[in-house]
């Protein structure tokens, strides 16, 4: 979790909601998972209220929602929402390796393969892997360089969070998920538009199906 900067005019519950936000978009909060009052105001030093302040801003715009027994918990979508999400996501994402392909400097594609190979070392944890993984894909969006498209994917960063917890990566799909992106990464080094867009699109299909399975089958 970030610090709270001292310097700052902003009210304390303005800072704390900003961070909450930007840990919940970070991954550092993934969906279903609880925001404990107590621990977030000892660990940046404060007293409960402005923590209690945010989590209810934070509640009021979906993005936190309060159980019983267990408090406050980070939103996780319903299944008309992910259908939603995910069809508009695949073609958006299909258009970025698509522009990459076509417009990533090499610089950028070495950078592309960095992002996974670092993300596949064995010394990566699973949260670690997560938010690499979530690093390769904004990385693609910007090696696409269309402002245009990247204004639609920073638009969609808060909704895209309530997909990037640990719990949709199960035992089984570490090594399946090198071999999608890599196909995406290795059409993007190969300057293939059509292969690049297909390989996005059908990584995101089967991050889809994965994603259906843990939250409504289990």
């Amino acid at each position: 979790m970030n610090d709270i900067n001292d310097n700052t005019d902003l009210p304390l519950a303005e800072q704390v909601y900003r961070h909450l936000l930007q840990d919940i978009r970070d991954g550092d909060y993934s969906p279903g998972e609880r925001i404990k009052e107590a621990v977030v105001a000892k660990t940046l030093g404060l007293s409960r209220t402005p923590v209690r302040e945010a989590i209810r801003r934070l509640q009021s715009e979906g993005r936190v929602i309060i159980e019983p027994q267990r408090g406050a918990v980070v939103a996780e979508l319903d299944r008309l929402e992910i259908s939603e999400l995910y069809s508009l996501r695949k073609e958006i994402e299909g258009v970025a390796a698509r522009f990459a392909a076509q417009h990533a400097s090499d610089l950028e594609i070495e950078h592309l393969e960095a992002i996974l190979e670092n993300a596949h070392s064995k010394k990566t944890n699973l949260r670690s892997f997560n938010q690499k993984n979530w690093d390769l894909h904004q990385a693609i969006f910007y090696a696409a360089k269309n402002r245009y498209l990247l204004k639609i994917y920073d638009a969609l960063k808060d909704d895209l969070a309530f997909m990037r917890g640990e719990k949709y990566i199960p035992e089984d799909r570490p090594d399946a998920l090198y071999q999608e992106h890599k196909a995406i990464v290795d059409a993007i080094r190969a300057r293939n538009p059509e292969g690049a867009e297909a390989a996005a699109k059908a990584h995101i299909d089967n991050s889809y199906r994965i994603h259906l399975r843990i939250s409504f089958d289990s």
